[in-house]
């Protein structure tokens, strides 16, 4: 699974030389109108907290979001049903009428550098590690959105926007912590395929899924970090600094 995830690395820069000439706005300004602030670095993103989406507009061109972690169906008419769907399986999307429309028409990226699990040691006991690429550079997510227009959102114009990570089977790498990992994403053209809303999943479905694999062995590395990543309320740098066994 992914509960908690960093996005601490700045990631302007780093979109543009992905998809050079497919966003539709100045580099000079905020991306899709989003304040500056929402670029903060941040080491403890928690769920129904808001996140960094990458998604097609309806004219295709690219487009950064801020949205509510846990998909909010758009037939649902209370937040809580989010906390239930921070997460969505690769093997039973195509199952779950909560997903299914998205998979079919919203398909997107969450941007993160990271994301923490927590191994268990004992009935009670669980150690935390933080889980990033070995240059800790920020990768991509699989994830699907929604949109909802029953849960009035004053900010977002009575239009609340979710999203969901989706999880695969754990790789080499990640297989001690946890057996789940987020379905990472890691080359532009398959990229551009999960995002391609052209590709219609109910007439090539293995085109999609294909895409949802366990990172390749090597991708990742494990860091073993402070119990203090279980508050949400905290956010700072430290979270991240490997502790001593």
């Amino acid at each position: 699974m992914c509960g908690r995830f960093t996005l601490k690395t700045p990631v302007v820069d780093w979109l543009l030389d992905l998809f050079p000439n497919q966003f539709g706005f100045d580099p000079g300004l905020a991306l899709a109108g989003i304040s500056s602030n929402a670029f903060r670095a941040r080491y403890n993103i928690s769920p129904t907290q808001q996140i960094l989406v990458l998604r097609p507009d309806t004219s295709g061109q690219l487009r950064v979001d801020q949205m509510r972690w846990g998909l909010i169906p758009h037939w649902a008419e209370d937040l809580s049903i989010g906390a239930k769907m921070i997460n969505a399986r690769s093997e039973t999307l195509s199952e779950k009428p909560s997903f299914k429309p998205s998979l079919a028409k919203k398909r997107c990226l969450v941007l993160a550098d990271g994301y923490y699990e927590w191994k268990k040691i004992s009935p009670k006991e669980k150690q935390p590690y933080w889980i990033h690429c070995p240059d800790e550079q920020p990768f991509m997510m699989a994830g699907l959105w929604a949109e909802n227009r029953r849960i009035p959102i004053a900010s977002q114009d009575s239009c609340l926007l979710s999203a969901t990570v989706i999880t695969t089977a754990s790789n080499q790498d990640t297989a001690m912590v946890h057996d789940r990992m987020p379905a990472i994403i890691q080359e532009p053209s398959e990229m551009q395929a999960w995002l391609n809303l052209d590709v219609n999943h109910s007439e090539q479905p293995s085109k999609l899924l294909s895409l949802l694999q366990p990172a390749p062995a090597g991708t990742l590395q494990l860091r073993r970090v402070s119990n203090a990543v279980g508050k949400p309320q905290n956010d700072f740098q430290e979270l991240i600094e490997s502790i001593s066994d």
